[in-house]
């Protein structure tokens, strides 16, 4: 009876220490992992993808991406997770493919909880909560849709009209409302100089064009480079940045040569 009785305590022991193992773990895991998770509507059985967006840290080649991990949405739910080597904000892509994607920011440890309420659009139909800088990009992705939006309106109705006053009238609003917004991804920037979605505010795009020159607006971006390589002197990205400023030097120098020589 006692052998048994030992036994039991022994195999009841063995179970807990496990249990407790496992949690710490887990707990480990999380501390040293990205985690994205939330809901999408009307996507069930559908995989969303988990990218990792590595520049050419010569700042003269594009953006390749590196799939890390893949969830199927079930009942209306997805996860995702990735460990990264190390404790450095980085750019990541989540989506299903193709242009329905988003861009996001996160660094070791990170948990972003994301609701999806179009499945078509990711990027126009979000909510984020989590690390500051998924917050930032959140932002511009609203702002730059509602400048969108205003910048197709004014489309169509330039596109009604043959009349060239009403023409002018358009080209005009257009003017100020990308003006505006411009202005905003300034005011964005300063205020928020340590966050890599400084780099994506002055990138931002869309199909007409951009809202920053590179070489017009160097020394902007040299501004923005300086003030997160005091917080960021080894993130990948921001080492980008530093080659791409010199590669737009050159480029410009060369332009000059040019021109002086002809």
């Amino acid at each position: 009876m006692n052998k048994r009785i030992q036994l039991l305590v022994l195999l009841t022991l063995a179970i807990f220490s496990w249990g407790c193992s496992s949690d710490k773990k887990e707990g480990e895991n999380a501390q040293n992992s990205v985690v994205m998770k939330g809901t999408v509507k009307n996507s069930e059985g559908k995989s969303l993808y988990l990218h990792l967006m590595l520049v050419d840290t010569t700042g003269v080649g594009g953006v390749e991406y590196d799939g890390l991990s893949n969830s199927t949405v079930t009942d209306g739910a997805f996860s995702l997770q990735y460990q990264p080597d190390n404790a450095e904000p980085q750019f990541y892509r989540i989506g299903f493919g193709g242009q329905n994607t988003i861009t996001t920011i996160a660094r070791r440890g990170e948990q972003l909880t994301f609701t999806f309420n179009n499945a078509d659009t990711l990027c126009r139909n979000y909510k984020v909560k989590g690390g500051e800088d998924a917050q930032l990009m959140w932002e511009l992705d609203q702002r730059l849709s509602r400048f969108i939006d205003s910048a197709e309106h004014l489309t169509l109705w330039y596109e009604y009209t043959d009349d060239d006053s009403s023409h002018m009238l358009i080209n005009n609003a257009y003017t100020l409302i990308k003006g505006h917004h411009r202005d905003y991804l300034t005011h964005f920037i300063t205020t928020h100089p340590a966050s890599l979605a400084t780099i994506t505010a002055f990138y931002q795009k869309y199909q007409m064009g951009t809202f920053f020159d590179e070489a017009e607006d160097l020394d902007f971006l040299e501004k923005i480079y300086e003030n997160l390589k005091k917080k960021h002197p080894h993130n990948r990205n921001v080492i980008w940045l530093s080659k791409r400023i010199d590669f737009i030097h050159k480029n410009i120098d060369n332009q000059n040569n040019k021109e002086s020589n002809s």
